[in-house]
């Protein structure tokens, strides 16, 4: 598989999106706010959801369609409000603006999805909404740009990517947008990501495959440890470059071009996280089983001492292991070894040497580094991905309705 220079869900055929200011904020801005994606022809669609209780009306409306095993022609999705903890309201103005999405860009009744990200608590600005989106056929467009900047909130930056995959049939192609920066945490978090795909592949295995995908990349990452109402992964196969991939061998080579993408654009998230200076990879191995492994880390990127050492580049190692333990998984604190990138720091759960701490914090100011753990309990392995907690992320998020 090789990238594709600035390009993202419109690279595969017949995917066009477009993105406009919807005044959703009700603050004069002519930022785009609202976006569309869609196909020139019906797609399998499949999805992955926030594991919150309370879910956004957007996600249980979408839930449904794709539980019916709907085909779908695109998805609206806007910024600045996350249409959450809004009642039967809010799941009628999902359908009252997905029916005049149907309507206006031509497509079949029942084929428009909705996403939403912003302000819970909020009603949708429908006739607002409807006003703006009579203005996406004259601008859909083979580029996402507008679409990607209509579905920030704190991000700082678009985060998209394209991948073009050959096979002996032929070459497809894989596009993705994401949004989020913070409430990032699994399963996934105030985050939203599109991916499309040309190749032609069945529901069942579009679903096992991004399910697969999404817990190596969105449900492994984590910037502040709250999981939000509105996370949505939803992916989209149009069929239209011709080439079948619903055998072992072409799925195999899907699921790893998936898992390379999703995984790239979980990373972008995290280091866009709000006031992040740091982005760190956290390893734990030797493990019980994944599921520890995975719990074991974690524990650890979400600990807010742990992410404060990160941000002020004090390498604590003694909190990392008061995690550890506090994780609750099988593990003997004479075992436990721990790595700052490939400098071994700790060894039988004991400092190696007051001299290397120098040297630790050296690591520590970088803007990327590693955290390995080896609990040597057993053979499992699970990597998390997080960053800092800094002064920013306290001022952002204290003025976020402001």
């Amino acid at each position: 598989m090789n990238k594709i220079k600035n390009a993202g869900i419109c690279a595969p055929l017949g995917f066009s999106s477009a993105g406009i200011s919807a005044d959703i904020k009700d603050n004069g801005s002519d930022q785009p706010d609202f976006g569309v994606l869609t196909s020139m022809a019906p797609c399998e669609a499949a999805g992955v959801f926030t594991k919150n209780r309370v879910k956004a009306a957007p996600l249980i409306f979408a839930m449904d369609k794709l539980e019916k095993g709907t085909k779908i022609n695109g998805i609206l999705v806007n910024s600045g409000n996350a249409n959450a903890c809004t009642g039967k309201k809010g799941l009628e103005n999902c359908r009252l603006l997905t029916e005049e999405a149907e309507k206006i860009l031509g497509v079949d009744s029942g084929t428009i999805l909705i996403s939403s990200t912003g302000v819970i608590g909020e009603q949708l600005p429908v006739t607002k909404m409807k006003v703006a989106m009579r203005n996406f056929p004259d601008i859909l467009a083979g580029y996402d740009d507008d679409f990607a900047k209509a579905i920030l909130t704190t991000d700082t930056c678009i985060k998209r990517l394209a991948l073009l995959v050959e096979t002996e049939a032929g070459a497809y192609v894989i596009g993705g947008v994401a949004k989020g920066s913070g409430m990032i945490a699994p399963d996934m978090a105030t985050m939203l990501s599109f991916i499309t795909t040309d190749a032609m592949i069945s529901k069942n295995n579009l679903q096992a495959c991004l399910k697969k995908s999404v817990e190596k990349s969105f449900n492994s990452i984590t910037v502040d440890g709250d999981m939000s109402t509105n996370d949505s992964v939803f992916i989209f196969a149009n069929g239209m470059s011709g080439i079948n991939i619903n055998n072992e061998k072409y799925l195999e080579q899907f699921q790893q071009s998936l898992d390379y993408l999703c995984l790239e654009l979980a990373k972008m998230i995290v280091m866009d996280g709000e006031g992040a200076t740091k982005f760190v990879e956290i390893n734990i191995k030797g493990a019980l089983n994944k599921d520890e492994a995975k719990r074991c880390g974690m524990k650890i990127a979400n600990s807010p001492l742990v992410k404060t050492m990160f941000f002020g580049e004090d390498p604590n190692w003694g909190r990392l292991l008061a995690c550890i333990g506090a994780s609750f998984v099988e593990m003997k604190e004479d075992k436990v070894e721990i790595y700052f990138d490939t400098l071994k720091y700790v060894e039988n759960g004991l400092l190696i040497d007051k001299t290397l701490e120098e040297e630790a914090a050296r690591i520590m100011q970088k803007k990327s580094f590693a955290i390995t753990i080896n609990l040597n309990i057993g053979k499992a392995a699970h990597t998390v991905y997080t960053s800092d907690l800094s002064y920013d992320y306290v001022k952002i998020n204290a003025d976020y309705r402001t």
